[in-house]
């Protein structure tokens, strides 16, 4: 029965795997697309690099529907209403994906439906 016995890394390549911790060990020389703690005393939150500032990300709004199926998804038309098991005045979570980020509640402003964060997760 053989078996695989590791190589020793070629000198090169270890130096090429130890460059990245020397500029991680540098933050002001790093590109890093990671949060960056706040010193105590600058004020709240993280600090993120540019790039990461200008992703964007996509919010759900979780509304409880129960009973629904696809025949209803598919009978949908316009001016329909859809019954939930939201009470108004309850809190709704807001998400990312599937990190739950805050907590918020519907909020009618002019014309339009809004989310107002009534406080994070």
């Amino acid at each position: 029965m053989a078996t695989a016995h590791p190589l020793p890394a070629p000198a090169n390549q270890a130096a090429r795997v130890q460059a990245p911790k020397a500029a991680a060990a540098d933050p002001a020389g790093a590109k890093a697309l990671v949060p960056v703690p706040r010193v105590p005393g600058e004020g709240d939150g993280i600090e993120f690099s540019a790039p990461v500032m200008g992703l964007p990300v996509e919010l759900d709004v979780a509304v409880p529907v129960r009973q629904f199926r696809v025949r209803n998804l598919l009978a949908l038309a316009p001016g329909q209403l859809v019954e939930t098991q939201w009470v108004p005045g309850n809190d709704l979570p807001l998400a990312a994906g599937a990190v739950q980020l805050a907590w918020s509640e519907f909020e009618v402003v002019e014309t339009r439906l809004a989310v107002r964060i009534t406080h994070l997760a």
